[in-house]
């Protein structure tokens, strides 16, 4: 295959002896087509020869003016100061944010040769009104009438007038331009710099499609001038007849216009002689088109490195391939997907600094400074106090480049991993913050915890608003990650920490240069649009087998294989975005012709278009369009493929696939998957559990949940995430109430600073003065249970008020309801009984344990086991026919709260009932002296007051019967749990998932 630069060095090496060749200049569009040309030159000889000059337009531009091209660093802060002059009050940080988009339209307005006073006058106040009455007409015009908000807008357009001027001006006086600058410059002087005194014999200009008003003026004044019988300048155009000859293509847009002279009388076509070239390789070319349809982008990266790899081991030797991508951001994703033994490639675009992880670091750094806890004084006065939120500070101790640090200095050591946290103080911290539920933290406070770490000391300083302090603390950290990043020789790792010193280094000048007028804010808006402008580049060499590259990077370039991502609508091409203040009707408006969302629709077509003319294999990826409101759209380019093309090339083969998630679960996997076997090891341990530490209602309500819940918790043992609350959650919710009544009853039992001891004995004027002194209660409690949260503020403190207002409700419902005196027996009492079950012929032995929240007697014989709910239970959740007893205790996964009743009652009678008895806080309780009863207290249904167990298993059954029946049905759940034929598997309830601490892990 001959590329288009190949035919292009062709033809001028054979229009040029050698030695002429020094003499003459090429103009290409791009950098990297400068690359690739160079290369096809030199291979057109077979002996050495001076080089002519070939050069990027910009680079031209730059070298034939002899200008200097600002920093775009430096020309933002110009652009601010001429701002001042003009507006005294303007934010820094609001400028920052339509700064770049300002100064883009200024290169459009110079590159495209716009009159700045016509443009600006055109959207003046006075003129606009003169349009829209136009296109009104006289019965509306009164209807037009200023008003504040035209005002400011017309406004607007004055001062950016100015703001040109000045800007310009004070450039010129430093002696720098922009770029849209030096090609106005070049355009207008074209005379001066070029024809009167040439520096070359001839200038050929090669691959060019859509050109600026200054590049055509420039190209056409050399195109004009004769040197004899040869011209001074040549056009080589790269153009196929499938959209030069079709004027709906938009892709030839510009060409068919250079090719007749813009369809204007006194213009001329823009090329001497005849117009080189034009192909014919979309309409009559061999090509396969693949079009894969993939669910979402990032599943591209994955086909593209599967074809890749496909194709490697079809085609051997040097074939030339590219992936394209529509969607920069695929970079990462594509390079992970090529595979380890893809090896010769080379990217022709950089890794930007802003998608790096290292960004995500400074990221969280700058969240973590901008944290002011505010708390109020006694006095009422609201007081800011700097501190840390733990999110940034978990964020940042998290991050993958701290955690590589930590692996270097506090390698895990497998003897010492019980006590890792003692060896590593940043595992520590993280647990620490768990565990006490620190919400925020100080500065000093975490380099406590730090334990004198390098990190600690370096990353958790307050920067006091002082960008200075910050930039130093970046310093320290690239210094102490660099060690990091030079042990482990990760180029990648190494190169953003370079160009982010880099960054720090110019800013670094900007802060000397002024002073302390920039803000921490403005610190932050600028360096963050210096490192969205910032890429890493990669080196390598044009001749390798692969190029992976975005679109703009294909000019002038050819591939006999293509994978080209993201086909998709508002990508390939980009849809009605413009990024620019200029109205519409301006930038349309015909003697402006700016650039439009149309123009850069038909640019993006015709590189499109170009880049499939030589290509043999083609594949085009876009993401299938889901029920998401925007989702993608398949590109109009791969409709204009489907649709016409087809038809005007029949050796076009198009192949349409989808590439999708497998759903479906077939019966094999439903049966294997997501079911475990019972192993012996397994129920040994079951076993040894339940007779060693005994198993609670909680868990046989799990089991009987979900017997896969189970076993994560109990088998697995597979703790719950535990984190950081900042609000106040509903189990830290029901804890603090529980917590406060502990409080009350362990008050009562052995005294405190409110109540003193009353041997248990409560009376009515007891819990008057406890609902009178509730508030020290509660406080307390919430303390105790809610390390760090705050309840005077937010949603917390409307959750405060409905905790107090049921606790109040409750104790007065006592107050008029119980019988007093009320002897309070224990409060958070843990209870166990030991048993024995017959099962397949085995005796099993086991202890059922429970922790009760309260047990009290009243009328001196009634033992009431009292379980508290903040929750809503209803007296129907705590009933259940004698007949269905069965299915209630074993089967039923909404009866857990008359299970746990069930078995709390039947403790406390085993206790009761055993040769010793049930003595609490020495009294001695037997079962044939004391009516036992178990109930809920549930605090959003107080006026129902104890809610009572209610079931039997027969009618007018004795103590004893109840026992043994208790034990039968004991037996029977045991028997399950331990039978190895029953797999622990999922529940079909789902709604029993929502609120699981294992969904995540079970697939669910």
């Amino acid at each position: 295959m001959e590329t288009f630069l190949e035919k292009a060095a062709a033809h001028i090496f054979q229009k040029h002896s050698i030695h002429q060749l020094s003499n003459i200049c090429i103009v290409i569009p791009s950098r990297r087509g400068v690359l690739y040309f160079k290369q096809a030159l030199a291979n057109q000889a077979e002996a050495p020869f001076l080089a002519p000059d070939v050069m990027a337009i910009d680079d031209f531009v730059m070298n034939v003016t002899g200008l200097k091209q600002i920093d775009p660093v430096a020309l933002l802060f110009e652009l601010y100061d001429v701002f001042k002059t003009i507006d005294p009050l303007v934010v820094f940080e609001r400028f920052m944010t339509w700064a770049p988009t300002l100064l883009n339209d200024f290169d459009k307005i110079d590159q495209y040769l716009v009159e700045p006073k016509k443009l600006f006058s055109f959207m003046s106040e006075a003129k606009a009104l003169e349009r829209w009455q136009m296109q009104l007409g006289e019965s509306k015009r009164d209807r037009l009438k200023s008003t504040e908000r035209t005002d400011r807008y017309f406004k607007l357009f004055e001062n950016i007038h100015e703001v040109y001027n000045l800007l310009q001006a004070r450039l010129r006086e430093k002696g720098l331009v922009y770029r849209g600058m030096a090609y106005r410059e070049l355009a207008e002087h074209v005379g001066t710099y070029l024809l009167d005194s040439p520096q070359h014999k001839k200038y050929y200009f090669v691959g060019f499609n859509a050109l600026s008003n200054a590049e055509e003026k420039i190209i056409r004044s050399l195109l004009k001038r004769k040197e004899g019988n040869d011209f001074f300048a040549e056009t080589l155009w790269d153009s196929d007849a499938y959209y030069l000859s079709n004027k709906d293509q938009k892709a030839g847009n510009w060409l068919r216009d250079y090719r007749t002279g813009n369809n204007m009388p006194d213009q001329l076509p823009l090329f001497n002689n005849e117009w080189n070239w034009v192909s014919d390789e979309l309409v009559k070319g061999r090509k396969n088109v693949q079009i894969i349809g993939v669910a979402n982008a990032s599943m591209q990266a994955k086909v593209a490195g599967k074809i890749y790899a496909d194709w490697n081991q079809q085609i051997e030797g040097q074939t030339q391939t590219a992936i394209v991508l529509g969607d920069e951001n695929l970079l990462v994703p594509v390079m992970n997907s090529l595979g380890k033994d893809v090896a010769n490639l080379n990217i022709t675009m950089g890794l930007s600094l802003k998608n790096s992880m290292l960004f995500t670091l400074i990221d969280a750094m700058f969240e973590m400074q901008r944290n002011l806890v505010e708390f109020k004084n006694a006095e009422g006065e609201t007081k800011r106090i700097p501190k840390f939120s733990y999110r940034q500070v978990v964020r940042i101790l998290n991050h993958p480049f701290v955690r590589r640090y930590e692996a270097m200095h506090y390698p895990l050591v497998e003897e010492l991993v019980e006590n890792e946290s003692l060896q590593n103080p940043i595992r520590q911290t993280l647990r620490d913050i768990t565990v006490h539920n620190k919400v925020f933290l100080s500065s000093k406070e975490l380099k406590e915890m730090g334990q004198d770490d390098r990190l600690f000391n370096i990353v958790f300083n307050h920067w006091e608003q002082k960008p200075k302090k910050a930039v130093e603390q970046f310093y320290a950290l690239i210094d102490l990650l660099r060690e990091v990043y030079r042990e482990r020789q990760d180029a990648v790792e190494n190169e953003y920490l370079y160009q982010f010193y880099l960054l720090l280094q110019r800013m670094e000048m900007i802060l000397a240069e002024r002073g302390e007028s920039v803000s921490i804010k403005s610190f932050k808006t600028f360096l963050y649009e210096l490192i969205k402008q910032t890429k890493i580049p990669f080196e390598s060499e044009t001749d390798q087998r692969l190029q992976i590259m975005g679109m703009l990077e294909t000019r002038t370039l050819d591939f006999e294989r293509l994978i080209i991502l993201s086909v998709n609508e508002g990508v390939l091409p980009q849809g009605k975005r413009q990024n620019t203040l200029i109205p519409y009707e301006a930038l349309s408006d015909p003697q402006f012709n700016l650039p439009t969302h149309n123009h850069a629709d038909a640019v993006m077509a015709y590189h499109f278009f170009r880049l499939l003319q030589r290509a043999k294999e083609v594949v085009l990826v876009h993401v299938l369009p889901s029920d998401t409101y925007g989702a993608a759209e398949k590109s109009r380019f791969i409709l204009q493929i489907e649709h016409e093309l087809r038809h005007l090339n029949p050796n076009l083969n198009i192949t349409q696939n989808q590439v999708n998630f497998e759903t479906e679960i077939t019966a094999d996997e439903e049966e294997s998957g997501l079911k475990i076997e019972k192993t012996p090891d397994m129920l040994a341990m079951i076993e040894q559990e339940i007779n060693e530490r005994g198993i609670y209602p909680s868990h046989i309500n799990q089991f009987v949940d979900c017997s896969m819940q189970y076993y994560f918790n109990k088998v697995a043992g597979i703790a719950p995430e535990e984190e950081v609350a900042e609000k106040l959650a509903s189990d830290s919710f029901g804890n603090w109430i529980h917590k406060t009544f502990e409080n009350i009853d362990t008050a009562f039992l052995k005294g405190d600073d409110l109540i003193e001891k009353t041997d248990g004995i409560i009376q009515q004027s007891d819990l008057e003065f406890v609902l009178k002194n509730i508030d020290s209660y509660l406080k307390k409690a919430f303390e105790q249970t809610n390390p760090g949260l705050r309840m005077t503020e937010g949603e917390n403190y409307i959750l405060y008020q409905v905790g107090e207002t049921l606790v109040k409700k409750f104790l007065k419902f006592q107050i008029a309801n119980e019988a007093f005196p009320i002897e309070l027996l224990d409060a958070e009492k843990t209870l166990k009984v030991g048993l024995e079950v017959e099962i397949n012929g085995r005796t099993i032995p086991f202890k059922l344990a429970g922790r009760i929240d309260r047990i009290d007697r009243t009328h001196g014989r009634t033992v009431r086991v009292i379980d508290y709910k903040t929750g809503l239970v209803k007296p129907e959740d705590l009933k259940v026919k004698t007949d269905l007893i069965d299915e209630v205790l074993l089967e039923e996964s909404d009866k857990g709260k008359l299970r746990q009743l069930w078995l709390y009652k039947y403790m406390i009678l085993k206790r009761m009932m055993t040769q010793y008895g049930l003595s609490i806080r020495g009294t001695r309780l037997k079962a044939d002296e004391n009516k036992v009863v178990s109930g809920i207290y549930s605090f959003r249904n107080i006026e129902a007051g104890l809610l009572e167990q209610d079931f039997k298993f027969s009618d007018d059954e004795t103590i004893e019967e109840f026992m043994i029946s208790s034990e039968k049905y004991l037996a029977k759940f045991l028997e399950k749990l331990l039978n190895p034929e029953i797999p622990f598997s999922r529940t079909e309830d789902r709604d029993i998932c929502t609120y699981c601490d294992f969904k995540r892990i079970c697939g669910r």
